[in-house]
């Protein structure tokens, strides 16, 4: 893979996974949830957003190699 390709590809993981994340947070905080269910769920969103931005520096740091 190129290093354009893998830029391309590093950019979408993270522009989606931040849209995935911003609409978690909406629909948990328009939810009649108790607040434990609500922490709970906006901090499995923060990890999955946390999650993809460690695998974008893990394949940069292995392709320095």
């Amino acid at each position: 893979m190129h290093k354009r390709e893998r830029i391309l590809v590093s950019v979408l993981a993270l522009l989606f996974s931040a849209c995935a994340t911003g609409i978690g947070y909406g629909l948990v905080g328009d939810s009649n949830l108790s607040m434990l269910k609500r922490c709970l769920f906006d901090f499995v969103f923060i990890v999955q957003f946390l999650a993809t931005l460690w695998t974008v520096i893990a394949v940069f740091r292995q392709s320095g190699e």
